[in-house]
């Protein structure tokens, strides 16, 4: 009960109440977004990065640029045909001085030729040759290129789902605080609770909304990534859970299952398999070449050098003899680059193998956290249920039913933390195996 003449301090009393309550009457109100994201599920949102993302996009022109090297490369070996004409007219007929003259050029002429040549060129048949095998290293490239694309676009939709979660738990924990805030303040104008109960549960409501704010936030900014990811103009939201393909646990079939379907792998094969292509190629520069060409030629009228119809054949074969060590410089180099792409390979196999021992131990502990997170989060909320219980019929004090709150906030953040933990671990267990992307979601 309130002394008599504490009117002073009951004035004080209001007037801190009145300023929480002036701070508490926005608190329900949420924030009008400046553009509706789109809702995507998971299997959408991967098809909608490889035929969109600009990273994608510029691989799979990278596979029609080295298709259309392939095309001129080829043009060297192949017979080139052409077909030429020439009008010539002149002031004046062009005459010998002799007696009797005759015609060398006359005064109007015309000529007509077709030419059918061909190359014989080792050079340019295994130039042909390598030229396809960089078709299939674009190829490779480009489900490399989606490989990693699919996964960040994984990493960020599960971000975007486990910041909902954030989003609900820290909700729900401003309400909780709410709650707890009308309760003090009832107590407090029937005389039965305390100005210091009513603050310390105003503080902690204010700083719960603080931290909602913040999470929301940065709900949209991933909302942001995810739709910059797939090529959109607006944000993109998740539309529900989702279901991960199953990946082989036992360490010995997923090491199999990475050395055949890693994408990184097999490029990194095929780069090396196109090197040492190369330099095997090498003696294509010490060979001799030959071209041959055949023209047929109509005139009229005719000259004394030129007949009305006459044909010519030319056969040129070439001996390479000294070229100042160019030869020999470019075997060099193309060893240098096979031992380079041995190099990667070594690396990347490595690598790869490494990604699936890790993977397997992630997913392994990320499991078992969650079941503790999960429990964790039940018994609190439980916690909570009953200090709250306790508190209202006088078992308990205020410190007790904020540490509540607190312990019951976290622990659902954890346990969201959690969930996303698994299924991140499970993302990189099939990345490490090389089953991500699955195979129905490439275009």
């Amino acid at each position: 009960m309130r002394k008599p003449g504490s009117g002073a301090g009951h004035h004080r009393q209001l007037a801190v109440v009145g300023a929480c309550l002036a701070l508490l009457a926005p608190a329900r109100a949420w924030p009008e977004p400046g553009t509706e994201p789109i809702r995507l599920s998971f299997t959408e949102a991967l098809r909608r990065v490889f035929i969109r993302n600009p990273d994608a996009l510029i691989a799979s022109e990278e596979i029609a640029r080295a298709r259309a090297v392939v095309e001129q490369v080829r043009a060297g070996s192949l017979p080139t045909g052409t077909l030429a004409a020439t009008y010539t007219q002149l002031n004046s007929a062009r005459l010998t001085t002799g007696t009797p003259t005759s015609v060398i050029l006359p005064r109007i002429g015309f000529n007509a030729a077709g030419t059918v040549g061909i190359g014989l060129d080792p050079r340019r048949w295994v130039q042909w040759s390598q030229a396809r095998d960089n078709v299939t290293v674009a190829r490779l490239g480009a489900e490399d290129v989606r490989r990693q694309l699919a996964v960040t676009v994984s990493q960020v939709y599960l971000s975007v789902l486990v910041q909902r979660k954030l989003v609900q738990a820290d909700e729900n924990a401003v309400r909780n605080a709410e709650a707890h805030v009308d309760y003090t303040r009832t107590r407090l104008d029937a005389g039965n609770g305390t100005l210091v109960d009513f603050q310390r549960a105003s503080a902690l409501y204010f700083t719960d909304r603080a931290q909602l704010e913040r999470t929301r936030f940065l709900l949209v900014r991933l909302q942001e990534q995810l739709g910059i990811l797939l090529g959109e103009s607006a944000p993109v939201d998740v539309s529900a859970e989702i279901q991960l393909p199953a990946a082989p646990s036992d360490l010995r079939r997923a090491l199999e299952d990475a050395d055949r379907l890693r994408s990184d792998l097999r490029l990194a094969r095929e780069r090396l398999f196109a090197t040492a292509k190369v330099r095997r190629d090498s003696w294509a520069d010490f060979m001799p070449s030959a071209s041959a060409s055949f023209e047929v030629q109509y005139q009229t009228p005719p000259t004394q050098t030129l007949p009305t119809e006459s044909w010519q054949l030319l056969v040129m074969v070439a001996f390479p003899v000294y070229d100042g060590g160019l030869r020999y410089g470019l075997l060099k180099e193309r060893r240098a680059l096979e031992s380079e792409a041995g190099v990667r390979l070594g690396a990347t196999v490595r690598q790869v193998r490494s990604d699936v021992r890790t993977a397997l131990v992630e997913l392994e502990r990320a499991r078992t956290a969650l079941e503790l997170a999960r429990e964790a989060a039940r018994l609190s909320t439980e916690v909570l249920r009953l200090t709250t219980v306790s508190y209202r019929t006088g078992l308990s004090n205020d410190l007790q039913v904020i540490d509540a709150q607190l312990a019951s906030r976290n622990a659902e953040i954890s346990a969201a933390l959690a969930e996303n933990d698994e299924r991140q671990a499970q993302l990189d267990l099939l990345n490490a195996t090389g089953h991500f992307p699955p195979t129905g979601s490439l275009p």
